[in-house]
């Protein structure tokens, strides 16, 4: 096959065909290949295109007119790499599996095997089996019960994909939480926010694009049910745009004061684990000078107001009793005296 092309633009030309379900036409191509300086003729282009179909395997074309041929590699395709993989970046690739397939969507994962799979091979050469030991020495457990990843549309991800790189406009179909109806939005996509096991888009609306104090929303991927690319639309990012700015958008929020100051009596064991992995914000740990053991803490630290702080509390089930502020403390409260009713009336 290379004997037949330059070495040069033979790789150039692998490059830049797509897997499905991308594709390219000699036309592009050329352009391409032309751009990075190549002297080359578009009826040369279509030969070479035709010649590695032929020749390769995982390469397919498709006729899209009399003349015309569109050329992808299946899904499915092996993966060349060059230069090729050496056992630690491969046994990267292999862990970085492990690790991602618990927090993101099958169908982004399945992105990632035909590179897995070289991975793979190149771990179970018998040569190599230092290296490939290693599989063996490291698993990740996901924080807390495993749960299934909800369906993102695969249309759905490749077109906001497309648009997140390309810096384009994008019209969405979304059906918000508990609502079966989608609503319409026209959004310039700013990033993608993965949270546990959901992906979020955030997007700037149309509508917010001349106001001084843009509001940025927060679409949940798995319940966008269309998307479209608007070419013709101008794109805009806000000024100073930063995702971590924004955590606040994927989170559940509660009216009042968006951040408390909280105050916690808790276990020793318990704030263990707050001073290894502290709270984000301010945050003291004392000793209790209530506790008569000696052993009980005070934790005080500036929350976030979410539905998230709650379910935090109630996971931490009797270690904790929230000091302050009085309105938290009521609401569990009147939570334990449910349960207790629940089960024991």
């Amino acid at each position: 096959m290379s004997s037949q092309i330059p070495a040069d633009r033979f790789m150039a030309m692998l490059e830049r065909i797509p897997r499905w379900p991308g594709e390219i036409t000699p036309e592009i191509m050329h352009a391409k290949l032309c751009a990075l300086g190549f002297e080359v003729s578009l009826r040369t282009v279509q030969r070479n295109l035709e010649h590695l179909a032929e020749t390769d395997s995982g390469l397919e074309r498709k006729r899209t007119g009399r003349e015309s041929f569109r050329y992808q590699y299946r899904a499915d395709a092996p993966v060349r790499v060059s230069p090729s993989l050496d056992d630690h970046t491969a046994l990267s690739f292999d862990l970085v599996y492990a690790f991602l397939r618990e927090l993101m969507p099958p169908e982004t994962i399945a992105a990632l095997k035909p590179f897995v799979r070289e991975a793979g091979k190149r771990l179970a050469d018998r040569k190599r089996i230092a290296a490939a030991k290693w599989k063996d020495k490291i698993h990740v457990f996901p924080l807390g019960l495993r749960r299934k990843a909800p369906r993102i549309r695969p249309q759905v991800r490749d077109v906001v994909y497309q648009a997140l790189l390309g810096d384009q406009v994008l019209r969405i179909a979304h059906a918000s939480r508990g609502k079966k109806d989608p609503k319409e939005f026209v959004i310039s996509p700013l990033g993608l926010v993965v949270r546990d096991y959901l992906i979020y888009l955030y997007g700037l609306p149309k509508e917010q694009n001349d106001k001084e104090k843009k509001q940025v929303l927060a679409f949940a991927l798995h319940r966008t049910l269309e998307a479209e690319i608007l070419a013709d639309e101008p794109y805009v990012r806000p000024a100073g745009f930063l995702l971590e700015d924004y955590e606040k958008l994927c989170s559940m929020p509660l009216e009042g004061s968006p951040i408390l100051q909280l105050k916690l009596r808790i276990s020793e064991s318990s704030a263990f684990s707050i001073r290894e992995c502290p709270l984000v914000g301010r945050q003291v740990v004392r000793t209790d000078p209530d506790d008569a053991t000696g052993k009980g803490l005070i934790v005080e630290v500036d929350v976030p107001n979410t539905v998230e702080l709650r379910q935090w509390i109630r996971s931490l089930g009797p270690s904790v009793d929230v000091l302050e502020p009085q309105f938290l403390r009521n609401e569990l409260v009147q939570e334990i005296s449910l349960l207790y009713n629940r089960y024991f009336q």
